[in-house]
């Protein structure tokens, strides 16, 4: 790489401001927001989406806290007229982002709870507890095990 940073940088292309910010363990540990000043966007990477659940990659260093902070930054940083690139989906606005981040506080505490009374992982894919998420977010399954083994560590 040519440029490296370890919290954030800031540099300037094509007359116009960029700030990049490390975030807190989020989708892995090595998530970044960046941050086109003069044009009023933001690239969220794999910390939002909008075409699913959030994957957390717990084997890359992912959390699931580290994710809803990195969504309380990416939501800071906007304001009403931003527009935010996701890493997967179509180009959304901060309300998407805080649709998006609530969802995630919701699947977080829904699972949380399952873990505490001691469910292993099978056990929570068959008490499938986002089934009513699931028509606006997809099948969790696929983003599960991920999450499950993140919030089990956290």
């Amino acid at each position: 790489p040519i440029v490296t940073y370890t919290d954030r940088v800031s540099f300037h292309f094509n007359g116009e401001t960029v700030h990049i910010v490390k975030v807190p363990a989020a989708h892995t540990d090595g998530d970044s927001i960046v941050h086109f000043t003069g044009s009023d966007v933001i690239h969220a990477g794999d910390v939002f989406r909008t075409t699913g659940y959030p994957g957390v990659d717990a084997a890359n260093g992912g959390t699931v806290a580290g994710t809803l902070a990195a969504l309380g930054m990416i939501i800071g940083m906007a304001g009403p007229d931003t527009r935010i690139v996701p890493g997967h989906g179509d180009v959304s606005t901060r309300d998407d982002v805080i649709e998006f981040r609530d969802m995630v506080q919701e699947v977080r505490d829904r699972i949380s709870r399952l873990i505490e009374q001691g469910m292993t992982l099978e056990q929570v894919v068959a008490a499938n507890p986002t089934a009513d998420l699931d028509q606006r977010w997809g099948s969790f399954e696929r983003f599960l095990p991920g999450f499950y083994q993140a919030l089990s560590s956290e």
